[in-house]
């Protein structure tokens, strides 16, 4: 451009102007560098190292949340597995109480009654530990986390991508999902009347028959520690010689004694014998202080049905008659009661020998079920801990590369702020100078 002067038009302003323009946006860009620490703060920065970091931030908060996922994993088997370990402590109780009940020929029905009593409340427990062992509101050992019993596995989502997860079951610890529940006794069915045995005082030619013992109602009594099984009562009765005028001898006394029957065919007396007199129309026999008795209720005309022969005198008559204690077992815990353990069941049956020796054996089955799983969920939590460990390792090299492509050299930084600030200062000095070529040419025209 040639030389000359102008008023209208400054072309040296003009160019210092445009300089300090430039100068002022490196100065902008490198206050934002130095105070965020990156060199790549948008995608006008560097396009491609700004994507390259944006997928790395991505994976790197993936990576973080993760590690929360797995602790939180860790701490729902934790939970777990310590209620699982006051499960096992029960069972071990029971064992106890089982092989203490299976002893023959020193204990009666009534002393294991104690036993029994003491093994439904430690039924109750367990399922009280099921439903009270809890994880964000979750009950953790109804099933609902195991596919065994119709629920899913617990998933977590140990990784950044889809697809990067961990999967266990928990199982069921109530009762009845161990082996461990019996069958607690509501009803009775199948009553059968024996023949009735007269004794040889009565005579010789005495028409045998049977006492109308079939009550109106058979039921367990109230709060019963009867379980399913067979059982029957036996009438013990004493009869007066017969009358001039009548036709069979009067019941004088009797007694009912209830026997629960052994697995292998024994029958056991429960409780003591309890007296009856011609006019008793209800009666509970058994144990009635443990709840192992049931109640009856009979017709007036329970003791006239034996008609002796003429000559008969007084003696006595002995009948066992049978029945069956029925009820219907407890469910385990589902989606449809929300995975509720029941809150009243009864434990395994240790009133006679045999069944005591076979709760034994399910009582072993149930320790062995509780602590494979233990194992299970052991060697999960060591999974977990491994994954932990890596998913930290790898968010932190994550970041780690991430501040290289983005990551800003402050001492290089401050250097070229302080170029930068020095020709703006520069800058701001010759534009003051060049300002005055303006006010030089009003003095040509003066």
């Amino acid at each position: 451009m040639s030389s000359g002067f102008w008023i209208n038009f400054n072309p040296s302003a003009n160019n210092v102007l445009s300089n300090m323009n430039t100068v002022n946006n490196q100065i902008q860009q490198e206050s934002q560098v130095m105070s965020t620490g990156n060199s790549v703060n948008n995608a006008a920065d560097n396009p491609a190292a700004y994507a390259i970091s944006q997928n790395m931030i991505m994976n790197s908060n993936g990576l973080n949340v993760a590690v929360q996922n797995a602790q939180q994993g860790t701490a729902m088997i934790q939970t777990a597995t310590g209620a699982q370990q006051q499960v096992l402590g029960i069972l071990q109780t029971m064992n106890q109480l089982a092989t203490q009940a299976s002893q023959s020929g020193t204990q009666t029905v009534s002393d294991r009654a104690g036993l029994q009593l003491e093994m439904n409340s430690l039924a109750n427990e367990i399922n009280s530990i099921t439903n009270q062992t809890q994880y964000n509101g979750l009950n953790i050992l109804s099933g609902q986390f195991s596919t065994a019993t119709g629920g899913q596995t617990a998933t977590l989502q140990v990784g950044s991508d889809q697809g990067q997860t961990i999967s266990f079951n928990i199982s069921a610890t109530d009762v009845n999902s161990l082996g461990v529940a019996g069958i607690a006794a509501t009803g009775s069915t199948g009553y059968a009347t024996g023949t009735a045995t007269l004794s040889a005082g009565i005579s010789s030619t005495a028409a045998s028959g049977s006492i109308a013992l079939t009550p109106t109602n058979l039921a367990p009594v109230s709060n019963s520690i009867l379980e399913t099984g067979s059982y029957q009562v036996v009438f013990n009765g004493n009869y007066a010689a017969k009358g001039a005028t009548s036709t069979v001898g009067a019941l004088s006394s009797g007694t009912l004694q209830l026997q629960i029957k052994d697995s292998n065919g024994t029958w056991e007396n429960v409780g003591n014998a309890v007296a009856v007199t011609a006019g008793t129309t209800s009666v509970t026999v058994g144990d009635a202080a443990s709840g192992a008795a049931v109640s009856f209720a009979f017709n007036t005309t329970t003791y006239a049905t034996t008609t002796l022969a003429t000559a008969g005198g007084s003696g006595t008559i002995s009948q066992s008659d049978s029945f069956s204690l029925t009820g219907t077992a407890t469910t385990s815990g589902t989606d449809t009661n929300n995975w509720t353990a029941s809150t009243n069941v009864v434990g395994l049956n240790v009133l006679t020998q045999s069944s005591a020796a076979n709760a034994i054996t399910k009582i072993h089955n149930a320790i062995s079920q509780v602590t494979a799983q233990e194992e299970q969920l052991g060697a999960v939590q060591n999974r977990l801990s491994a994954t932990i460990s890596d998913l930290n390792n790898t968010s932190s090299n994550l970041s780690s590369a991430n501040q290289t492509i983005i990551g800003a050299n402050m001492a290089k930084e401050q250097s070229q702020f302080a170029q930068s600030q020095v020709l703006e200062q520069a800058g701001i000095s010759v534009l003051s100078q060049v300002n005055q070529q303006p006010a030089m040419i009003l003095k040509l025209l003066g």
